[in-house]
This record gives structure tokens, sequence and C-alpha cells, in this order.
């Protein structure tokens, strides 16, 4: 019974629905690619209807005059030109509107008359080059308007002028060079505005006056080279702003100081050479803000004064050789830092000791050989380290990074971490590593034995060096191709590396059994020659 009930109920839906089209409960879908003019049939009780890819270029005044009930009203990569005058006349009810991805190029200042109850009108992705002054006139209940993806260059300065309760405004995708100081002001209800990718190089340094309920700034992708001091004055309900992809190559210190509710902020892909003092001082809800792929050189020490809340910095692609110590020490509750892709040399122990939640800590793609002792004995929560991509220098500086990595290996690590240097160990893979393998040579004739050897060499006394300028340090003994490595301490040899060669060639002769063969190793420290003898026991293979 239930079948056939279902069967019924979809024959009268079939037989109510107009030519081309598709009903189902209270919506119509129109998919007839000859379909040149609205449907006189539409059911009467229809609230939605929608049409794809059909074939109508102009839509007559009342159109849907049969239609009374309908709600929505979609349009969505139809060949739509033009809209006569009150083309939607007669639907009283119409709260949501689209037209997108037609070929309408022009719309008359009548097009939307009457529409009082519209909530939600889109225009996107369509060929529009110019809006009539009084457009939207009348359209007292507009909550929502997109005209992303045209090709609009200027809009008349009172256009959005009737548009009290507009709260999202959507222009990006445009061509606009320029706005005026007036256009955005009547806009007070506003939470959204949307200018991402338009030509903008300019902004009047009042042109965001009067939004005082703005949340989202979007400003990305155009072609903005400064901030006018005071641009964003009486945003105080601010909580995202995106300015990246711009030419932005520098910013005044207080550009921020009346965004006392921001909790995001892009500045990727600018240019700015420099982070300011006290930049973020007056944004103490900050969460996460991004300036990679910029030309930064210098991060001032009190860049981050006043950031309790900031949980992701991103720094990478810049040209940073240094920070300076304490920079991060106010930036308790920091999760992710991403310093990679930078020109940093040397980091300073303390850098990180107050980031105690830090997770995850990119290093990767810089210059760094070596890592201070303990610059990671705070950050008890570090399960993310990239160290990939710099030179590392296995020497007995980097036993402290040898053993916290082994200590914590257990963790998610991205280990691809290799020695540069010395020669012996360049390819190897860090962690892989024995601490006996991380040896320092003694420094290469420093002052004193130099002075001490010239003395000695000119009375022809003892070479016995004073005890002063004896060196405590090891050395590493080697031959000039690194195959044969030895490393001692003062008084003792601590170990012996050998590589062999795998096979016997005529430039690389084996080491075979039962044979010996003596290599004299040099080093800063002086010379020693090493005897290897492989003999092969019998019995065993």
């Amino acid at each position: 019974m239930l079948l056939g009930l279902t069967l019924l109920l979809l024959a009268r839906l079939t037989q109510a629905c107009p030519v081309g089209c598709d009903c189902f409960n209270r919506e119509v879908v129109c998919t007839a690619e000859d379909m040149d003019d609205i449907p006189r049939d539409i059911p009467k009780d229809a609230t939605e209807i929608i049409f794809v890819e059909t074939s109508m270029l102009t839509l007559q005044p009342w159109a849907f005059s049969n239609a009374s009930s309908l709600s929505k009203v979609v349009f969505l990569n139809t060949k739509i030109q033009s809209l006569q005058a009150e083309a939607f006349g007669g639907l009283p009810g119409l709260t949501d509107l689209e037209i997108t991805g037609s070929p309408l190029g022009g719309l008359r200042g009548e097009a939307f008359r009457n529409l009082t109850r519209l909530r939600k009108l889109t225009l996107n992705f369509n060929t529009l080059r110019a809006l009539p002054a009084d457009l939207f006139q009348g359209l007292d209940t507009l909550e929502s308007l997109h005209l992303q993806g045209n090709q609009l260059q200027t809009l008349p300065p009172a256009i959005f002028q009737p548009l009290e309760a507009l709260r999202l405004l959507n222009l990006a995708q445009n061509l606009l060079g320029q706005i005026s100081e007036k256009l955005l002001g009547p806009l007070a209800s506003l939470r959204t505005l949307k200018l991402s990718d338009n030509l903008l190089a300019t902004l009047p340094r009042l042109a965001f006056w009067g939004l005082g309920n703005l949340q989202e700034l979007f400003l990305d992708g155009n072609r903005l080279s400064e901030l006018p001091q005071g641009v964003f004055l009486g945003l105080g309900a601010l909580q995202k702003l995106w300015l990246q992809h711009n030419a932005i190559d520098h910013l005044p210190p207080t550009i921020f100081s009346s965004l006392g509710n921001l909790t995001f902020l892009n500045l990727q892909g600018n240019m700015l050479r420099v982070l300011p003092s006290g930049l973020f001082e007056q944004t103490p809800n900050l969460v996460r803000l991004c300036v990679s792929n910029n030309r930064l050189e210098n991060v001032s020490a009190g860049t981050f004064t006043n950031s309790p809340k900031l949980s992701v910095i991103t720094l990478s692609h810049n040209s940073l050789s240094s920070l300076p110590p304490g920079v991060f020490d106010r930036v308790p509750r920091l999760t992710k830092l991403y310093l990679g892709s930078n020109n940093l040399t040397a980091l300073d122990r303390q850098l990180f000791q107050n980031l105690t939640h830090l997770e995850l800590l990119s290093l990767a793609d810089n210059s760094l050989t070596t890592l201070p002792d303990g610059i990671f004995d705070n950050n008890f929560e570090l399960f993310n380290l990239a160290l990939h991509g710099n030179p590392w220098a296995c020497d007995c500086r980097l036993a402290y990074l040898l053993n916290w990595l082994r200590e914590y290996i257990d963790r998610f690590f991205n280990l691809q971490t290799y020695c540069a240097s010395p020669q012996y160990l360049k390819g190897q893979v860090l962690p892989a590593l024995q601490e006996e393998q991380l040896v320092c040579p003694a420094p290469l004739e420093p002052y004193g034995v130099r002075r001490f050897l010239a003395e000695k060499e000119e009375s022809g006394s003892s070479w016995d060096l004073p005890e002063e300028d004896r060196s405590p340090t090891r050395c590493t003994y080697s031959n000039l191709d690194g195959t044969v490595v030895l490393a001692c301490d003062q008084e003792v040899c601590r170990w012996l590396r050998v590589q062999l060669s795998p096979r016997q060639t005529s430039c690389t002769p084996g080491l075979t059994f039962n044979a010996t063969q003596e290599w004299v190793l040099k080093s800063s420290c002086g010379s020693v020659q090493v005897t290897v003898s492989i003999n092969a026991l019998g019995g065993g293979s």
C-alpha cells in the first residue's frame, strides 16, 4: 500500500510539473536547454524554482506572475543577458534571488523594484561592468549581497545608502581600483566585507568609518603598498583581518591600535622588512598571526609585548638571520611556531624558554649548523619538530640535540635531519649517530701556540707547549679522503672509523683478508699513524 501511495504521489507531481522541469515537494528544477521563457504552469504551491543551463536571454516584466508563492528563485549558468523593469514583479514573498554564471552585463535601476522582503541577493560571476545608483532602492530588508566575480570598476558613492540592514557584502574578484570615502558608511549593520582580489592601490583614511559592527574584513589580493594611519579607526568589533598578497612594505607602529578584539591577522605575501616594536601592543586578543613570504630581516624585541593569547605565529619564507633574545617571552600560549625557510644561523639558548605549551616548531631550511645546549628544556609539549634542510655540523656541540631527539624519539618528529659536516659523517641521519661520533677538533693554531712556536723556532729550545696553551679539547685525525677517522681526547683515543671499499677496483684497492694497511692521519693537533689488520678466523663464515 505504501509503495502504491508513493507511485501515485510521484505521478501527481510529474503531471503538475512544467515541461523540461522536475518537481519534488515544493521545489522545481528546470534543466531543459531549449527553455527560452519562464514556464506559465509553475505549481501554485511551489516555493523554490531553479533554472540550470537554460537558454532564455531576457526576463520580461512580471515573468513570475503566475507563481506568487515563490520565496527563492535561482539561475545557474544560464544565458540571461538582461532583466526588464520589474522582472520579478508579483513575487511579494521572494527572500532569496540568485543569478550566477550568466552573460548578464547590465541592470536597470528598476530590476528589483517592490522586492520588499528580499534578504539575499546573489549576482556572482556574471559580466556586470557598472551598477545604477538606484539599483538597491527599496531593498530595506536585504541582509546579504554577493557581487563577486564581475567586472565592476567603480561604484556610485551612494549606491548602498538604502541597505541599512545589510550584514554581508561580497565585492571580491572585480576590477575595483578605488572606493570612495563615503561608499561604505551607511552599512552600519555590516558584519562581513569582502574586497579580495581587486585592483585597490590605496584606501581612503575613512574608508571603513561607521562600520562599528564589522567582524571580518577581506582586503587580500589587491595592490596596496601602504595602509593610511587610522584607516581601521572605529572597527572595535573586528575579529579577522585579511591583508595577504598585497605590496605593503611597512606598517605604522600603531596601525592596529584600535583593533582590541582582533583574533586573526594575515599579512602573508607582502614586502615587509621589519615588524616594529609594539605593533601588537593593543591587540591582546590576537590568536593567529601569519607574516610568511615577506622580506623580513628583523623582528623587534618588543613586537609581541602584549600577546597573551597568541597561539600560532608564522614567520616562514623571509630573510631573518637572527631573532632577538626574549622576543617570544610574552606569548606563553604559543602552540605552533613556523620559522622555516629563513637565513637563521644561530639561536639564543633562552629563545623558547617560556613556550611551555609549544607543540610544533619548524626550523627547516635555514642555515643552522648547531643548537645551544638546553634550548628545548622547557618545551615539554613539543611533538613535531622540523629540522631538515639545515647544514648541521655533527660535532660535540650537537650532542645535546642528539640526546634530546633520542629521549623523545617516540613522538612524531621529522627525522630527515642529515649531517653536512664533518666530511666523514656527511649524509648521515643525526638521530642514528652515537654520541662518541660527535667530536670537536682542536682550534687551528691559536694565537698562543703560534707565538710559542715562533719563539722556540728562533731559540732552538724545547717544543713542549706551556700548560696554559695546551688544548683540552678532542682532536679528529683523518686521511685526505676521509675514509679513516680517529677521534682522541688529550690523553686517550676514543674511537676509530675505517670505511673499506665494498669491492676492489684499480682506483680503490680493497683490504683483503690476512692483510695489513697503514695510514698517516693528520689534524690540527698533529699526526698519528694507524695500522689496521684483518685476519680471517677458520671454521666459520
